[in-house]
């Protein structure tokens, strides 16, 4: 109605098109009609109707694609296009992932979410590496714990996931995407998660329900997929930093100050406000022993008292030598600690280098090294040589207490014929 009035005072086609966001040939249709609503149209029976239940059913249970619902379909007896299905399951999946996130909606303590985001890259300890940002939001309170790093693996995520524990507590539950240092893979059938070991001995010594989104639905874990969008444009855009360290102390300030003191979006409350009510419920790490994040990697120590690990080798004291040690690294960044242990004794404790540095030998082992080594030459220390022991004769002759020797020799020696020497003489004179 407003578009035929607004037609009859003057108004062009392309400016009402431009207002009312239609194309221009519907603003001509809707001038064309003699009404002002269209006339009802009778629906067409679709190939897919019979289907529509069996639909329903199996979107309830699984994020399946369109491919995989046609060759079910097709083997029910379904004749139509793929086209066809793909419109009949956008508004049912809608519906279902509308469900799933409302019933995310949590109370206070009760789930975390936890994600990563690529953010480029960095250079560090003189190597360019990729940055990534962790991020933890409380499902609550939305209040925010977020960490750049330059690794995503298993010892950096759960070193992440200590920091942001510390910093805000410990939740009931935490909910992860399907990222591979937590999850090995989903069973369909069973609609299982088959967790990675070392994550799921993670969550169980702070006492963390894990769970895992359902494939390809990122809106189950909204809360933070905005989180890290919002670190992103809203802190590292456009902002210079020294180093990591420098980075990561600037992001500490900014959540403290702006991120977790803004008026958030969802609530329309501060998440710091929020977070005192929520902080009552969560548990303190205090309360649990601390979880050692290091990785745990086998080495075995050469005869130098020396260990190759990432492109460096690194000395050990000589208890070590020909050993398999124990490597367990406190981070992958240029000065994190490395310590070498046999067994429960510590060998050797350094700072980790960048790859193709010399050999870093400690003092006290080198010191160590020249006190065992010394006296022997290089031949003694070669693994697989013998040095041999014997007893040289003087030139002058025999000594008088190996006279028995030498008769024993005359007696085992052969035969040999005397001639005399004019024989010689004469074979000489015919052979000239």
């Amino acid at each position: 109605m407003t578009i035929r009035y607004l037609a009859r005072e003057g108004e062009q086609i392309a400016t009402l098109a431009r207002r009312f966001g239609l194309s221009r040939q519907t603003v001509y249709n809707h001038l064309a009609r003699a009404t002002a609503a269209p006339a009802p149209t009778s629906r067409r029976p679709s190939a897919l109707d019979a289907f529509r239940d069996y639909l329903r059913r199996r979107l309830e249970s699984f994020d399946l694609p369109a491919p995989v619902l046609l060759r079910e379909l097709r083997a029910r007896g379904y004749t139509g296009g793929l086209t066809i299905l793909r419109d009949a399951m956008r508004p049912l999946k809608a519906e279902q992932i509308r469900r799933v996130t409302e019933r995310f909606e949590t109370l206070p303590g009760r789930q975390a979410q936890a994600d990563w985001g690529e953010c480029g890259t960095i250079t560090s300890g003189g190597e360019t590496t990729k940055l990534y940002l962790f991020v933890l939001v409380l499902g609550y309170s939305r209040m925010c714990f977020a960490r750049f790093t330059t690794s995503t693996k298993q010892p950096a995520l759960f070193r992440c996931l200590q920091g942001a524990f510390d910093a805000l507590g410990i939740p009931a539950e935490l909910l992860v995407d399907n990222m591979k240092q937590c999850v090995d893979r989903h069973d369909v059938a069973t609609r299982t998660v088959h967790w990675a070991p070392a994550f799921l001995d993670f969550a169980e010594h702070y006492g963390v329900q894990p769970l895992a989104s359902p494939p390809y639905w990122p809106r189950v874990k909204g809360k933070v997929e905005r989180g890290v969008g919002y670190v992103k444009h809203s802190f590292l855009e456009g902002r210079s930093f020294t180093d990591l360290g420098d980075l990561n102390a600037q992001l500490t300030h900014w959540l403290a100050t702006v991120a977790n003191q803004r008026v958030h979006g969802t609530t329309k409350a501060v998440p710091a406000v929020r977070f005192a009510e929520e902080q009552a419920v969560l548990r303190a790490t205090t309360l649990v022993p601390a979880y050692d994040t290091r990785p745990i990697e086998l080495r075995v120590a050469a005869l130098d008292c020396h260990v190759s690990y990432h492109g460096v080798r690194y000395s050990v004291a000589p208890i070590a030598a020909g050993h398999t040690v124990t490597v367990r690294a406190s981070g992958e960044q240029i000065g994190d600690v490395v310590t070498l242990l046999l067994g429960a004794q510590i060998v050797g404790t350094h700072r980790r280098r960048a790859s193709g540095t010399p050999d870093v030998t400690l003092p006290e082992h080198a010191t160590a090294i020249r006190l065992l080594t010394r006296g022997q030459s290089a031949a003694a220390r070669r693994p697989g040589q013998h040095r041999p022991h014997f007893l040289q004769a003087p030139l002058a002759g025999p000594p008088i207490e190996t006279q028995d020797t030498l008769d024993a020799i005359r007696r085992l020696a052969p035969a040999v014929e005397t001639r005399a020497l004019a024989l010689y003489d004469e074979l000489y004179e015919a052979v000239a």
